[in-house]
């Protein structure tokens, strides 16, 4: 076993598993996994910490991680990744998830996690008055549950996009297991995100690539601005990757790309698509040399 570290842990559960058709569970699965992962890449955080469990899964982030950066880029991506892929699903398909979040003490044992973060992890997401959460807010797909710690640590101070003021306490005690502790809740519903219309001018976009059997790539690039003034980065990232897909020579693609990549901190990818756009605006002449060189001097 290893020494005990304190660190970061969230759970993330889908709401009614059981009551599924197995076809829709298999499919309910993968779409946790693909959210979970564009998750933790909007948040700087490798796929390799998730470890699935079926219904379920188990985020273990780095133990050095900065949480005031972490936490709220981590909702907030799960937040976009699942509206996003909600979109691509027929209604009976549709998943929505509950995520708890604590800090505390891990060791890792012959059979993975255990340790007091751990268990209040699993509980307060297991607790009743979590559960009843997205029952309350039919309209939700996202339900967020921090532990009274870490909501006093990271929450109430406002880093970044979590407002405290969404944020409400409630009573996580599961009395048969002998738990009991105060957490704060947050649904998806009240979020206020991008600027006013945007989710308009992104439906009326998405409308028209469902008409449209091959896209244009002028039609993909507007619906990608439009997701990122509707505060939807990770779903403009799949757009402007898949106009990369359709056409590779898009230099202006690899241009939002690159900006995406730096805004998520990520300096060695968003270098690669500038240089990259920069060498199809002149066929690898002396601009893209330039760009090169300045880039490696920013390096």
């Amino acid at each position: 076993m290893s020494s005990p570290r304190r660190v970061l842990c969230g759970a993330v559960d889908i709401k009614g598993w059981s009551g599924r058709p197995v076809p829709e569970q298999i499919r309910a699965q993968q779409s946790l996994v693909t959210v979970v992962y564009a998750a933790c890449r909007a948040a700087g955080l490798p796929e390799e910490i998730v470890q699935s469990s079926g219904d379920g899964v188990l985020i273990m982030p780095p133990s050095d991680i900065d949480e005031t950066a972490v936490v709220p880029e981590l909702v907030h991506g799960l937040t976009v990744a699942l509206r996003q892929e909600n979109r691509l699903l027929s209604e009976g398909a549709r998943i929505r998830l509950r995520l708890s979040l604590t800090n505390g003490v891990v060791s890792t044992g012959p059979t993975g996690f255990s340790g007091p973060a751990i268990i209040e992890c699993f509980r307060l997401l297991d607790s009743p008055a979590v559960k009843s959460v997205l029952v309350d807010h039919p309209a939700a797909e996202l339900a967020v549950v921090v532990s009274d710690h870490l909501y006093q640590d990271v929450i109430r101070h406002g880093f970044r996009s979590l407002r405290p003021e969404e944020f409400w306490r409630v009573d996580g005690t599961i009395p048969e297991r002998g738990f009991s502790a105060t957490a704060w809740v947050w649904v998806s519903e009240r979020a206020q995100a991008g600027v006013p219309g945007a989710a308009d001018g992104v439906a009326s976009l998405e409308e028209l690539l469902r008409a449209e059997p091959a896209p244009s790539p002028s039609t993909l690039l507007r619906l990608g601005r439009a997701q990122l003034d509707a505060g939807e980065a990770e779903a403009a990232r799949l757009t402007y990757t898949y106009l990369i897909e359709r056409a590779p020579r898009e230099a202006t693609a690899y241009l939002e790309l690159g900006r995406l990549e730096r805004l998520a901190g990520r300096p060695a990818a968003a270098r690669h698509y500038f240089a990259t756009g920069a060498g199809l605006l002149d066929d690898g002449g002396l601009l893209s040399r330039l760009v090169r060189e300045l880039l490696e001097l920013s390096a």
